[in-house]
């Protein structure tokens, strides 16, 4: 259907009727029609093609005759479908080069890099998937803007009075998780729950909280045993607790259910338990729940009461979610092309340090916007999470998917003030100069570059913040594009290069350069930090409350994860002592590029360059994951260590968190072998990630040599898949 659709439009675009075409084929008007709907066969269109005769119809003769055997054969409106085209014949012509008994091995190790960096490039633009990510503090408004940007309203005519969002929206604290918004067939919810093992700790939590103010035995930090509010007020919710409506004026405020509830019990055990059992969770079984009619209308309504029911835990069929996916009948972006999901993150509640986040943030398909008030934009929580990831990660297109977004209020912009003192004409000027003050506090902390963008959910047109968004996701599409493009012309030098004396000889003194620098760098200098001191440092600034609520779950919880933050501390150390090879490997690659006489081996440079900041960030992420395994098992079974950690809190003593921190430096101290396990995985990822693709670039298959197959070279020593 898609094809007759298509040759349609190209029919159309000459000017000639299906008449016209049927005279030229020396058919009926019939088969034509037949063609354009989608039946004809290869002969058909074939046919068809030369009858209509442009140079369109020639292109597109040539396109549906190509084979596709190394990538899937992409649909023919397919935004990068020329690049694709490029990588599919890119991919026949390298694969055909290795294919051949006689390459030398200087030849095939260049092949290998540029078939893998190749296949990746066309394997991301295939896919048309992507992620929109909206990441922001409590009470700034990101769900507002997400909704207004994906057209999840109530009507759009009234929308922008922020009264008709499809999602849960109010002054903060309101998202109780992850809420993940994809295109469907209807309107439907679908819902991850929170473990019953993790439920029940939180409502240990809300009856200590409780319990204990009762008492009146504690100190006034008791309400700080409470869990987050939006998790308190569903769980409370679910037990058939509510809070009751804060005191007003003449008005006095109903007694709080579960305070009265407590009074009857006279342990905390016992109140604990029959909360607990209040909730009923294994009647809470339901996990998918779909809007039945058909109106449009009225299954945005029903979407909007289901999702705030549950995410407010009024639903009885659902437990307290920890993952909400919403399905809508229509698209959330206007490039129908894309397949675009939308995900509203919880509320930042004073770190965006988080494991949720980071992971959204390293997906290399999500764009990642980072939401802050007008007046803070980038807020704190935002300059300290770009730091974090520019300290802890070496993905090199990372910061590219990030964005700021300045969300402004009535009157915001007009606030504005230039320099010299002089106020803003009109909005669109009172726009320019925060961003201007978005771009110099992203230099002050030496992340200049990274896009922004200034939105009024009550007053823009949210298609401008959709274009932004969209031209985020194109400029990370284009980039892959580039970079396939750039590397089918080094394939091309490369084939060219094997016939010419002069360039073999030119990329066996690349070769040999590259051989000499990896086998100086093989061995990786010493750590500088160790990789706990990034945690303990988070220990002693992170909320008393939140440092506690990990402590109880030995070290895991999700606004606070020890495991993460090990992880982060052995990426962190294995960047900095990356940095300084990669820059000298980048100093060797640049010397030779200056070098008219290896002007042959340029596409080849360019690559392994290219490559290099790949095998960097391979290596960090590889101690990133071997800081958080080497620590998981003997860590987490620490029991004495997290009951004496929790133990001190709440009492009134002072000092809980640095507490905490010097019982876990001890605990370090104490287990250096684990330590020392880890330097050596550290060193192995090293020489696996980094050294050995890089000799393999250079034409060696073993660990140390030399390149072979060009006049000269003594070791003949082939490389290996």
């Amino acid at each position: 259907m898609e094809d007759g659709a298509i040759l349609a439009e190209l029919r159309g675009a000459s000017g000639q009727t299906q008449r016209q075409v049927a005279e030229r084929m020396s058919a009926n008007q019939t088969r034509v029609s037949r063609i354009e709907a989608g039946d004809g066969d290869e002969a058909d269109i074939t046919a068809y093609l030369a009858a209509v005769g442009t140079p369109e119809a020639e292109a597109l003769a040539r396109l549906l005759a190509l084979e596709w055997v190394h990538l899937p054969r992409p649909s023919l409106r397919h935004p990068d479908l020329e690049a694709l085209v490029s990588v599919e014949r890119g991919l026949g012509q390298v694969r055909e080069f290795l294919d051949d008994g006689q390459v030398p091995t200087v030849l095939a190790g260049q092949a290998q890099l540029l078939d893998r960096r190749l296949e990746e490039a066309g394997r991301y633009l295939l896919s048309l998937d992507h992620e929109v990510v909206y990441v922001g503090e409590i009470g700034v408004g990101k769900t507002t803007a997400a909704c207004r940007q994906a057209g999840l309203v109530l009507d759009e005519a009234t929308a922008s009075d922020l009264k008709g969002m499809l999602l849960d929206t109010g002054g903060g604290r309101t998202t109780l998780c992850d809420v993940r918004v994809e295109t469907g067939e209807r309107f439907a919810l679908t819902v991850e729950p929170v473990s019953d093992e993790e439920i029940y700790k939180l409502v240990g939590e809300v009856c200590k909280g409780v319990f204990e103010k009762l008492s009146g035995e504690t100190s006034p930090s008791t309400v700080e045993f409470r869990p987050a509010e939006e998790v308190e007020r569903a769980l409370r919710n679910m037990a058939g607790l509510p809070r009751p409506a804060r005191a007003r004026k003449g008005i006095f405020a109903a007694p709080d259910p579960a305070a009265e509830l407590a009074k009857t019990f006279e342990t905390l055990e016992a109140f604990t338990a029959e909360f607990a059992a209040r909730l009923s969770l294994w009647r809470r079984s339901r996990r998918t729940v779909e809007f039945e009619g058909i109106d449009a209308r009225a299954g945005r309504q029903w979407l909007r009461a289901t999702f705030t029911g549950i995410n407010n835990g009024r639903h009885e069929d659902f437990s307290l979610p920890d993952r909400i996916t919403v399905t809508v009948p229509f698209a959330l972006v206007s490039d129908a092309r894309l397949s675009i999901t939308v995900i509203d993150t919880r509320g930042v509640d004073g770190s965006a340090v988080r494991p949720d986040i980071l992971l959204h943030m390293k997906d290399p398909r999500a764009v990642t916007l980072l939401c802050s008030k007008w007046g803070s934009a980038p807020d704190p929580s935002a300059q300290a999470l770009l730091t974090h990831i520019n300290e802890t990660d070496a993905d090199p297109a990372l910061l590219d998917r990030v964005a700021i977004v300045a969300l402004a209020r009535l009157g915001d912009a007009l606030s504005m003030r230039h320099d010299s003192g002089e106020a803003a004409e009109d909005v669109a000027e009172g726009y320019e100069i925060k961003l201007g003050q978005v771009e110099d506090a992203l230099q002050k902390i030496g992340l200049a570059g990274i896009n922004a963008f200034a939105f009024d959910a009550s007053a823009d047109d949210p298609g401008d913040l959709t274009a932004f968004v969209l031209e985020r996701i194109v400029a990370v599409r284009k980039a892959q594009a580039d970079a396939a493009q750039a590397t089918v012309a080094a394939i091309a030098q490369m084939i060219g290069n094997r016939a010419e004396a002069e360039a073999m000889a030119a990329l066996a003194t690349v070769s040999g350069n590259l051989t000499r620098f990896a086998d100086r760098k093989a061995g990786l200098r010493g750590a500088r930090r160790h990789p706990y001191e990034r945690l303990l440092g988070a220990v002693t600034s992170l909320h008393a409350r939140t440092v506690w609520a990990a402590t109880l779950r030995n070290g895991r919880f999700w606004n606070f994860d020890v495991f993460q933050y090990l992880g982060d501390g052995a990426a962190a150390e294995a960047k900095i002592r990356s940095t300084e090879v990669v820059v000298g490997l980048t100093a060797i690659i640049e010397s030779d590029l200056d070098n008219g006489e290896l002007e042959t081996a340029r596409g080849f440079l360019m690559q392994v360059h290219a490559n290099a900041a790949q095998w960097e960030a391979d290596f960090v992420n590889a101690a990133r994951h071997h800081g958080a395994a080497v620590y998981l098992q003997p860590l987490s079974r620490a029991q004495e260590l997290w009951d004496a950690c929790e133990h001190d809190y709440g009492l009134g003593m002072g000092g809980y968190r640095a507490g905490v921190a010097d019982r876990l430096r001890t605990w370090f101290e104490d287990n250096v072998e684990l330590r020392e396990e880890l330097e050596r995985r550290v060193a192995r990822a090293w020489e696996t990630s980094f050294i050995a693709p890089l000799r393999q670039a250079a034409g060696l298959s073993g660990e140390s040599g030399s390149a072979d197959g060009v006049p000269g070279q003594a070791d003949q020593t082939r490389v290996e898949e």
